[in-house]
């Protein structure tokens, strides 16, 4: 698959991979058209989003409706993902969002979203070199650029309070990924050449495995892991 899904998914799965077996249930709130079905090895993943899909996975089942006002009740799946909508949503509506994964929760949390000044940066400079080609800027980046990028360190923050309003405790760790030099190539040919970006998007994400790692100083991407703590 292309870069554009794979950077998305493919580190989300793999930090998954201790926490899902063939009968682990797994929700994927604004999965888009098929979301972390194709990368996770779980006896089933329901699908959340406000716009309709036709893709069909094995073992994927979608449902429309939103992630503010999920409709499961308390613990319904053993992991509840947000993988790149968290930064779509205005500020005050976040907070909400992470209530629902801690209710619906039964094991596992995991977001990710473009992180912080880092991931802000970068975006509007793909948004200006668009614009001043006179070229389309897709829905994605204007939605981004429409509110405030989350903090990984306040979205985890939100998830051991939301918790804790519940009984609960969770374990938090942050990881990063999608490594700056790669967002920028792409971008960078995405302005140049629509051609040159497919090219680019496909060898990215067939040469995934050999990029560079991201960390918290050049990751564009921030991936939080939450483990309710069961003792």
């Amino acid at each position: 698959m292309a870069w554009d899904t794979r950077c998305r998914n493919v580190d989300v799965a793999r930090i998954l991979r201790p926490f899902v077996n063939a009968e682990t249930t797994v929700l994927d709130a604004g999965c888009g058209e098929y979301g972390l079905s194709a990368f996770v090895a779980a006896k089933s993943v329901v699908g959340v989003d406000i716009l309709p899909t036709d893709v069909k996975v094995d073992g994927f089942t979608f449902i429309h409706g939103s992630i503010i006002t999920l409709p499961f009740a308390e613990r319904s799946f053993s992991v509840a993902a947000l993988v790149d909508v968290l930064e779509h949503l205005p500020e005050g509506l976040r907070p909400e969002a992470i209530r629902q994964l801690v209710r619906v929760a039964k094991d596992t949390i995991i977001i990710t979203f473009p992180a912080g000044k880092i991931a802000r940066e970068i975006d509007e400079a793909f948004n200006t070199k668009l614009v001043a080609s006179h070229q389309e800027v897709p829905d994605w980046l204007s939605e981004h650029l429409e509110n405030p990028y989350p903090d990984a360190n306040e979205v985890a923050e939100m998830l051991r309070t939301e918790a804790e309003n519940t009984g609960g405790k969770i374990k938090v760790t942050i990881h990063h990924s999608e490594h700056l030099s790669v967002a920028r190539f792409l971008r960078n040919a995405a302005s140049t050449s629509k051609y040159l970006y497919l090219f680019g998007n496909l060898a990215a994400g067939f040469l995934l495995p050999l990029m560079p790692k991201a960390s918290e100083a050049n990751g564009y991407r921030a991936i939080i892991l939450a483990e309710f703590k069961n003792d």
